[in-house]
């Protein structure tokens, strides 16, 4: 057995509930190993400074251990909350499973607990990071295995973090893929310079009968402190357009009548918003109207983003439970890294399986690299996630789908990537409105998307599932895929949060928090809406996913903002 030393990553005082990354500090402790191949001992496994993204040599094991491990140990019992793990530079595949990760493992703690590490994938990739339950121990083992044949059984770093301290987001490689778009400029070009009220050169959406459909701008172009849109709308009918009202996430905050018109003989209103009030980013007029004949229509909602003012609240309304230790928060500040198979990148675009990815739904996850821009960031620091004609992926479309859209996954092909165990997953969203969207905030065992799983058992977790043809409430779910009827999950669904919610035109934040017992607590600006037995596989760590799906059992009509819809998301954070 090798000996070397070890740094437990962490503060000196514990149990912050929104944490910052820690330097390293030894403390006395000891890394060792079943075996160790000539000068690459366990010691390899600390000498880098994972805090500040870099790594030094790796561990590797002797040839010919069957049964190989690393080992960190400490005097005296330390509180921990998550491990970082980073695999071989040497890469290995294998034919057979082009999506394997090379390893996998089991973490065992010296309370008698233990966890799966579901993959580390090698050639010098990204890290995977497992957060868990707090729990006080005096070792972390992990055990390796090989998924694929001949993969080296080595280590870069294998990191501790101390309750309070958030392991650090690692880098894509320079070479990694990025996505960002800029929104073009919100403009209606009209045929009459008199009142601006005549025939738009180029309608967004077509007339629609007896509906509202958007002439101009296109969904999800910027404004300043004002926007004007332009409306298909039954001449004469009445039209309003309505705004949020606070910057923050609320369920007691309803819209404001921001615009109101009339619509000309031409079936034009043409509306000016002051959107002044509202924080820099994306935002959704809400436009309801009343025909001549005073019957209502089908509200539309017209998705903008504002490029002006006060940045929006970034880190001020998340809704963790106290004591919690944040271990993992994205803010899409950047450019998104992914990939389809999320191997060299931050998140894969894909829902993963064991033999990949998988399709679902009634549109195409669009692979980035094609170029659909159905996933990107957009200025301020939010995530666009597009449903959009499917145009030239047609030939991709797995079973004829009409649409391309997108999905992103914190697990990777393979199993490595981030997952937590008894966590609380949380994001702010402002939803993707039109019958037939379908966006959602999930999560899944870390083991169902690797080549162990069968694909029949799994444990899934619907933080919220919204339906486009009712902005107004939500489903949140509980899965246990493979288990008997009537112990496979639970479902509970509120049509009507009240208040006047409306997730299409207000932002606000979805949390869900898997409980010791296995049970799932839910909630919606941090006020519990649900909670909810039989999640299978509840004890495995969860990876989240953020999706915009089309159909979910429901007819699909985008066309009243020309087959498009956006899901945007402000942050994801997770705690234990």
């Amino acid at each position: 057995m090798a000996l070397g030393a070890l740094a437990l990553v962490g503060p000196s005082a514990i149990g912050a509930t929104a944490a910052t990354e820690a330097p390293a500090s030894t403390r006395g402790a000891l890394t060792s190993s079943s075996s160790a191949a000539p000068g690459a001992s366990a010691a390899a496994l600390l000498d880098g400074d994972v805090p500040h993204r870099a790594l030094g040599a790796e561990w590797s094991a002797a040839a010919g251990d069957g049964a190989p491990w690393v080992q960190l140990s400490w005097p005296e019992a330390r509180r921990i909350a998550s491990v970082q793990v980073f695999g071989s530079t040497a890469d290995a595949t294998d034919p057979t499973q082009p999506n394997a990760a090379a390893l996998y493992g089991v973490i065992r703690f010296s309370d008698g607990s233990s966890l799966p590490v579901s993959g580390i994938a090698a050639g010098g990739a990204m890290p995977t990071t497992v957060a868990f339950a707090p729990r006080a121990t005096t070792s972390v083992r992990l055990e390796l295995r090989r998924q694929v044949s001949g993969a080296p059984v080595a280590l870069r770093e294998l990191t501790a973090y101390a309750v309070g301290s958030t392991p650090p987001r690692w880098d894509a490689p320079a070479s990694s893929p990025t996505y960002a778009v800029t929104p073009p400029r919100a403009g209606c070009s009209s045929s009459s310079s008199e009142s601006g009220r005549g025939t738009t050169t180029a309608s967004v959406a077509p007339v629609l009968p007896d509906r509202l459909s958007l002439a101009c701008p296109t969904p999800g172009s910027s404004t300043g402190v004002t926007a004007t849109v332009v409306l298909n709308a039954p001449a004469g009918a009445a039209v309003s357009v309505w705004a949020a009202t606070a910057a923050s996430s609320s369920l007691q905050a309803p819209l404001r009548r921001v615009a109101t018109a009339t619509a000309d003989a031409s079936g034009h209103a043409v509306l000016t918003a002051d959107v002044s009030a509202l924080p820099r980013g994306p935002y959704a007029l809400k436009a309801t109207a009343t025909s001549s004949a005073g019957r209502p229509l089908q509200p539309l909602y017209v998705q903008l983003l504002k490029d002006t003012g006060a940045a929006a609240p970034h880190g001020t309304d998340d809704h963790a439970p106290a004591g919690m230790t944040l271990q993992y928060s994205d803010e899409f500040t950047g450019p998104l890294s992914a990939t389809q198979s999320g191997w060299g990148a931050q998140y894969a675009a894909i829902k993963p399986e064991p033999g990949g990815g998988s399709q679902f739904g009634s549109a195409l996850f669009a692979d980035p690299a094609d170029g659909a821009n159905t996933l990107a960031t957009v200025p301020g620091g939010f995530l666009r996630v597009r449903a959009q004609p499917i145009g030239s992926l047609a030939p991709k479309a797995t079973w004829g789908q009409p649409h391309a859209a997108g999905i992103l996954s914190s697990q990777r092909y393979g199993g490595s990537g981030f997952s937590a165990q008894q966590g609380y997953f949380e994001a702010r969203m402002l939803g993707a409105p039109g019958a037939g969207a379908w966006p959602a905030f999930w999560m899944l065992n870390s083991e169902s998307g690797t080549p162990r799983s069968d694909g029949k058992t799994s444990g899934e977790l619907d933080a919220i599932e919204m339906y486009g043809h009712n902005p107004t409430g939500g489903c949140h779910t509980t899965h246990a895929f493979g288990a008997p009827k009537g112990s496979d999950g639970k479902l509970d669904c509120r049509w009507d949060y009240g208040r006047g919610f409306d997730w299409a035109a207000q932002w606000h934040t979805y949390g869900v928090q898997v409980m010791p017992d296995g049970s799932a607590r839910f909630f919606v600006d941090g006020r519990q809406t649900a909670h909810l037995d039989q999640l299978g596989l509840a004890d495995q760590p969860f990876f989240f996913l953020l999706d915009l799906a089309t159909g979910g059992g429901y007819d699909v009509d985008l066309a009243a903002t020309g087959q498009v819809s956006d899901l945007y998301v402000d942050w994801v954070r997770v705690y234990t």
